[in-house]
């Protein structure tokens, strides 16, 4: 009697390596080809010429916490005070509009930071940066 050969499971299944290439193929030109909505903001330039204003740049007032003999001491424009209070104070009677800038010494505790952020938030003004003195 002929004896045909045994068949072995390892050739009954489908080699899927070329389909799955294939797949990544079509699904890379899909992702590539899919039409993305742009957000575009308008954004109106200033005029040059005669008729535009001329911008001033303004120079930012500077509350600097200094850490010295175990206190902290405020300034404002390199203009010593001796409470917060009075730092604010004087920023009040600035009535422009500048950026303020803060500069804290490293060694100050994050308190003061958080009371001068208080105190600035109650009176409406806004931080432009918050600068870290090194040693």
């Amino acid at each position: 009697m002929l004896e045909l050969p045994k068949v072995k499971a390892q050739n009954m299944m489908a080699d899927l390596t070329a389909l799955l290439d294939v797949l990544f193929i079509v699904l890379v030109f899909l992702l590539l080809s899919v039409a993305v909505k742009v957000n575009v903001m308008e954004v109106t330039l200033p005029m040059v010429g005669e008729s535009a204003n001329t911008v001033i740049e303004q120079k930012p007032k500077v509350i600097s916490l200094i850490h010295e003999q175990n206190k902290v001491k405020f300034a404002l424009d390199d203009q010593p005070f001796s409470t917060l209070d009075h730092v604010i104070g004087a920023l009040e009677h600035n009535a422009t509009a500048t950026p303020v800038f803060i500069a804290v010494d490293k060694r100050v505790p994050s308190e003061y930071l958080v009371q001068t952020l208080a105190a600035l938030s109650q009176q409406n003004i806004a931080i432009a940066n918050i600068l870290i003195e090194h040693e």
